[in-house]
């Protein structure tokens, strides 16, 4: 007979615990548990594999352990710092981060918990890691409109939303809008749509939402700055506002303000209040061109939970 999910993850935590850090051999944790000792190679090997139990290992200064405790110490954060060192390119860094991220959330996930999620390179990544957890009740909403379909491809958006509702046997609500309308008064008539104003009410009550910033800068700006999403007109207004990055689709500048942006009237994105509304609002990160971007939404207060790769952790410490 299969055990309960719940007391099968004890098992596997009982089993790591007593193996890796009290140092039992297998035997001795086969007779403290009861079972076989091929029973607990197979706890052993799971809690493994379910991040049940993580090593670290610090090889050099400016180690992933001591990167966490800075950025948590400074930016009263809970962090997760992925060792990749420097060698990675930038789609393995994306892997790795997404993969930590991914375990994170899968803690955090239960039943009845509503979920926002954005889009974007990274959050793609994540949502092709997800590892299934059995759930009742979970729903998954888009938390901002669609980019350009021609630079993302058609089923783009819905393949990320589809990825966590099958992961967490999920309700998927799909926000059928651009990130960004042609005018404030496009959005406000959308606004008055029946299944616009559903998404808008579910938004009040998400638990977690997963998403990344976005930024102007670097050899590959983030996906909302490309061409066919942003006019000439928005890019030079950015400009001018001294806008350095943007969360969920809504856009900030170098001091963390959102208010009075042009184009903010215009995004399907999340407010500043409806962001800290949020309990736990998880940030993942793997590119050093977003360290500006990053550090102004942490010292605004947007991050509760942060997952980055250690290059990008080093040069936010250092700057």
């Amino acid at each position: 007979m299969a055990l309960r999910p719940d007391v099968a993850r004890s098992r596997m935590a009982d089993a790591a615990e007593l193996y890796w850090v009290h140092g039992m051999k297998v035997a001795a944790v086969a007779r403290e548990l009861d079972v076989s000792t091929s029973t607990v190679s197979r706890l052993l090997s799971e809690a493994k594999r379910r991040h049940i139990i993580e090593f670290t290992v610090n090889r050099q200064e400016d180690s992933a352990l001591e990167l966490r405790h800075h950025l948590e110490e400074e930016f009263h954060i809970h962090a997760v710092v992925v060792g990749t060192g420097e060698l990675l390119d930038a789609t393995r860094r994306r892997v790795a981060v997404g993969d930590a991220a991914q375990s994170q959330i899968w803690k955090m996930v239960n039943s009845d918990t509503v979920i926002g999620v954005a889009w974007g390179r990274t959050i793609e990544s994540l949502s092709l890691q997800l590892i299934p957890k059995h759930l009742s009740g979970v729903e998954i909403l888009q938390l901002h409109g669609f980019g350009n379909t021609l630079s993302f491809g058609e089923n783009y958006f819905t393949q990320i939303l589809t990825r966590f509702g099958t992961a967490y046997d999920a309700q998927v609500h799909l926000f059928p809008a651009p990130a960004i309308f042609d005018s404030s008064e496009t959005r406000e008539m959308m606004w008055k749509e029946t299944s616009i104003r559903q998404m808008l009410e579910l938004r009040r009550s998400l638990d977690l939402i997963i998403t990344s910033v976005g930024t102007p800068y670097g050899a590959t700006p983030s996906p909302l700055f490309s061409p066919g999403v942003l006019s000439r007109h928005d890019r030079e207004e950015l400009k001018r506002e001294h806008v350095v990055g943007d969360v969920t689709s809504t856009f900030y500048r170098s001091d963390g303000s959102m208010r009075d942006l042009a184009i903010n009237k215009r995004s399907t994105g999340l407010s500043r209040e409806e962001l800290l509304r949020v309990p736990t609002r998880m940030f993942i990160v793997a590119d050093e061109n977003k360290v500006q971007a990053l550090t102004t939404a942490l010292n605004a207060g947007l991050v509760t939970h942060l997952v980055i790769d250690q290059t990008t952790a080093a040069h936010l410490v250092r700057q």
